[in-house]
């Protein structure tokens, strides 16, 4: 089938630049309406995923009464979030579209649909959506992600726990106790690490030492978490734990991958993944390398505790094209996804591959473990066999108990240059601070520098917003 260009995506070759407005070809295949979907780590070159594409296909055509054919555009290799852009910019723009970063910039060009009114006026979204969900899309309507919220929950080893005394730690100090137990146990190995940053480490930490949201309260005002009294405490607390081994020394060039590595060949015996299936993942295969499990542990107690959600937007999640000629048909693709029968689909994959049916029974098989769900895990489907193991559904349990929200906002666009900048600092001091090239007294240096970069204007938005 000929991709069709938009008049809107040619004007992108001539001009560099698109504008509301136009809409693409209705796209038919043998008078069938096709749905282009792009995603990560997706592609109908993968057996498993165009399998899981033609059942979708076949339930999908049923639902809504009429034949639609789904096809996966494929992405080159590379930087997702980058190489998608590309593709937009460049004229291709499916219909449904899975973004991870980069749709902010593809939103101000008019390219994405506002999905408010489809979202109000669904039966199945207003059920399957959480209240954060909704008020990130309040925030900013052309992203639609059904996951629980996306908070990072800490596992460790489960022999390096029991050897520690296997008493769940409930406070920073005995996180710490817990955490210099292990390094003494195993001095060759680093206890925990993150991913280039603390971010998946501040989960557990932030709402302890008192960074309850984005922006917490000081003296009566507003002030942003990386610059209050609290961030300054946590990171003499993370300094601590970098110059006595406990945490990794090399977590600034670590990625998530390398961090698994490092869990399943003892490198370290303690990370942070997501509550669910991922943390039933790690659990896997670190059985599978070290013939051990993990034990989840919940967020440490403090001034808080609990895993911030922030309800300024989603971070990840599906978009429909504004120039799509098939939007409706296109909802109701994400919508039957979140029904229990597309549920089905996604949370246990292929039959006869992830899992048998046995009379009404479905029974898992060892390749369960390997499987993901494409589009949407709805945190409140029954699912008629349980789908997580002890780790991902403690991590799970976690969640639903400590999660509290933070009333975050968007950054507008005229402050978003700065907000980038500002980040970046925090970035450099953060890391400096951490690994003792600067003392810690520095972070006043920082504060000041801070606030003299921009900082003063973004507070002052965020005060007249909260």
């Amino acid at each position: 089938m000929k991709k069709v260009l938009s008049v809107l995506a040619l004007c992108v070759l001539v001009t560099g630049s698109l504008f509301a407005g136009g809409g693409q070809e209705l796209q038919m295949e043998d008078n069938v309406p096709v749905i282009r979907i792009v995603s990560k780590d997706v592609s109908e070159s993968n057996p498993w995923d165009k399998a899981h594409l033609d059942n979708i296909t076949a339930g999908f055509s049923a639902y809504v009464g009429q034949e639609v054919v789904l096809e996966f555009v494929d992405m080159p290799e590379g930087a997702y979030a980058e190489k998608l852009n590309l593709m937009l910019l460049g004229g291709d723009i499916p219909d449904l579209i899975y973004f991870q970063g980069g749709d902010e910039a593809i939103s101000k060009q008019g390219i994405l649909e506002d999905l408010t009114p489809f979202v109000a006026d669904s039966a199945v979204m207003q059920e399957v959506l959480m209240d954060f969900n909704k008020q990130r899309m309040a925030n900013y309507p052309y992203l639609l992600w059904i996951a629980p919220p996306r908070a990072r929950t800490a596992v460790v080893r489960e022999d390096w726990f029991e050897e520690a005394g296997g008493v769940m730690p409930v406070t920073i100090d005995d996180y710490y106790d817990m955490m210099k137990t292990i390094k003494m146990n195993h001095p060759e190995s680093a206890v925990v690490t993150d991913t280039g940053n603390t971010g998946r480490m501040d989960f557990t930490f932030d709402q302890a030492f008192g960074n309850t949201a984005t922006w917490v309260m000081e003296d009566g005002s507003y002030v942003y978490k990386g610059v209050s009294d609290a961030q300054k405490e946590k990171l003499a607390f993370y300094a601590k734990l970098y110059s006595e081994g406990i945490l990794d020394n090399d977590y600034i060039t670590t990625k998530w991958d390398t961090m698994e590595d490092k869990l399943y060949t003892g490198q370290v015996g303690m990370v942070f993944g997501t509550a669910g299936i991922v943390l039933d993942i790690y659990n896997n295969k670190l059985q599978e390398n070290q013939g051990v499990g993990l034990v989840a542990l919940p967020p440490a107690k403090g001034v808080g505790q609990g895993y911030p959600v922030s309800s300024a937007k989603e971070t990840r999640g599906w978009a429909i094209s504004a120039l799509s000629a098939n939007k409706d048909l296109t909802f109701q693709l994400l919508e039957y996804l979140a029904t229990d029968e597309g549920q089905f689909m996604e949370r246990y994959g292929l039959e006869d591959i992830h899992y048998t049916m046995s009379g009404s029974d479905v029974v898992l098989t060892d390749e369960a473990n390997n499987w993901w769900p494409r589009f949407h895990e709805v945190m409140s489907w029954d699912a008629p066999t349980p789908l997580m193991g002890p780790a991902g559904m403690k991590g799970w349990e976690f969640i639903m108990e400590y999660s509290v929200g933070d009333p975050d906002f968007p950054i507008p666009e005229e402050l978003s240059p700065t907000w980038d900048a500002l980040s970046n600092l925090q970035k450099e001091y953060t890391f400096k601070l951490i690994t003792g090239e600067y003392s810690i007294d520095m972070f006043d240096e920082f504060v000041k520098e801070w606030y003299d970069l921009g900082g003063e204007r973004i507070t002052e938005y965020a005060n007249s917003v909260l």
